[in-house]
């Protein structure tokens, strides 16, 4: 009897072992390889299409409001928008012909 529960304790504790080994592997896995993997996904998705014509259209939109804007302090919050949403969009590679578009972006990312 006395060893049956023993062979059951041992069970136990091995299953409890490789459980914690698999999540510990999938910690590990998450931290190094899956970053990077999510790291890759975004930028093919920044590079795709949609991605691209929706980023200039809100650049054009906002482009269009700094234009019509009267008061600097909304001037001002547009520039701020631009910026923030704008920051890491590379304007020489997706903005090749739209010469004026392109410049706006560039002076208020240097801003």
């Amino acid at each position: 009897m006395w060893k049956n529960i023993g062979i059951g304790i041992l069970i136990i504790l091995i299953i409890a072992a490789i459980s914690f080994f698999f999540g510990a592997f999938d910690v590990f896995y998450t931290k190094t390889i899956g970053v990077q993997k999510e790291n890759a996904n975004r930028e093919v998705f920044k590079q795709t299409q949609s991605y691209v014509e929706g980023m200039r259209s809100e650049l054009i939109k906002l482009h269009h409001e700094y234009l019509t804007e009267k008061d600097s302090i909304a001037k001002i919050s547009i520039e701020n928008t631009v910026r923030w949403k704008f920051a890491s969009f590379d304007e020489d590679k997706y903005l090749l012909d739209y010469k004026e578009l392109r410049s706006w972006l560039k002076e208020i990312k240097s801003k």
